[in-house]
């Protein structure tokens, strides 16, 4: 199995266990390099068509990401979803509120939620190698 067969299949039971059944997962298919000092996208999601798009590989050297990466990076897409954006009057000006603090306790729900699965609490073991 390959590394994107794997995120595929591991991502598409991790909807399923946060109850996000509408959503969809792709992985991003970015060939090229990116400079991480310039910024770069890790993951979007389109909250109109339900499609979550996260890369799956390092953007430097394009090595395969650790399934627990993704995974965490699937529960803060997922949260955008469970917490919607709402706008907000702030110093006379309308701001969307995208992140803010009800929508991180929701994104470390769904990483505790995953970290408590049967199948995908492997994944989160902490690395006793150092």
């Amino acid at each position: 199995m390959t590394h994107e067969e794997g995120a595929q299949k591991y991502c598409d039971y991790a909807l399923r266990i946060l109850k996000a059944d509408k959503l969809k997962f792709r992985p991003m298919r970015r060939i090229a390099r990116v400079d991480p000092k310039r910024g770069f996208i890790i993951g979007r999601t389109n909250l109109k068509t339900g499609l979550i798009t996260i890369d799956i590989f390092t953007p430097r050297k394009r090595e395969p990401k650790k399934i627990s990466s993704i995974l965490r990076t699937l529960s803060h897409e997922v949260a955008h979803y469970q917490k919607r954006p709402y706008q907000q009057f702030y110093k006379g000006h309308w701001i969307n509120r995208q992140h803010y603090p009800r929508f991180y306790k929701q994104v470390e729900r769904n990483i505790k939620i995953l970290r408590n699965d049967k199948i995908l609490k492997r994944f989160f073991i902490p690395d006793t190698k150092s």
